[in-house]
């Protein structure tokens, strides 16, 4: 019911900003925008974080969540068409999984595996656009697809060392899993969600 109220907080807000200036009314939408996505992104996080308070996975569900970040912030990947099921999602991601896992132990060799496979899948697919943000630039591309790579390094050698504690270790490279289904094209076609937007659009 919190998302209903968004728009009209945001606005409330957005008055508020401008209250002593005359602005136009682009300005305004513009500034309410930014204002109804950081309220809805801040609902999110009480809601996933909740969920891992009320299930006794804060840490887990923090451990998960920052590893992800990390490598997604420059390889993308899809987002939820509505707020409600980005939360959804964000929970089964963010908390469910990490709980069915959680005690689950993984071998010298799977855990190889495991960052080989998220390492390749993010070199190959990475970065991957969205109908709504479609990455035109070429060069830009390239950028994107070097830092990702050079980002999941990171990720995958902090997992290494932490491989006396299985636990984190697992978490961890379930962040670099989570993000490397977001990117993927088979998981673009599961969903019906268009791939390699540029192309589409530059057609």
């Amino acid at each position: 019911m919190f998302s209903l109220t968004v728009p009209n907080m945001a606005a409330k807000i957005t008055r508020t900003i401008f209250r002593d200036r005359e602005v136009d009314e682009d300005r305004f939408a513009i500034v309410k925008y930014g204002v109804e996505i950081f309220l809805v992104n801040v609902t999110k996080g009480i809601t996933v974080y909740l969920a891992a308070a009320l299930l006794g996975m804060i840490w887990q569900t923090l451990v998960v969540h920052l590893s992800y970040l990390f490598i997604r912030r420059h390889s993308f990947g899809l987002h939820a068409k509505t707020s409600l099921g980005c939360t959804i999602t964000s929970v089964v991601m963010f908390v469910v999984l990490p709980y069915l896992v959680k005690d689950v132990q993984l071998s010298g060799w799977m855990i190889v595996l495991v960052s080989a496979l998220i390492l390749l899948n993010i070199a190959i697919f990475s970065p991957s656009d969205t109908e709504n943000m479609p990455l035109f630039n070429a060069q830009k591309r390239h950028e994107l697809r070097r830092k990702s790579i050079m980002n999941t390094i990171v990720v995958i050698v902090v997992a290494i060392l932490f491989s006396s504690i299985p636990e984190i270790q697992l978490l961890i490279l379930l962040g670099g899993i989570i993000q490397l289904l977001s990117i993927h094209p088979m998981t673009y076609k599961l969903l019906k969600r268009r791939y390699n937007n540029y192309e589409q659009i530059e057609l």
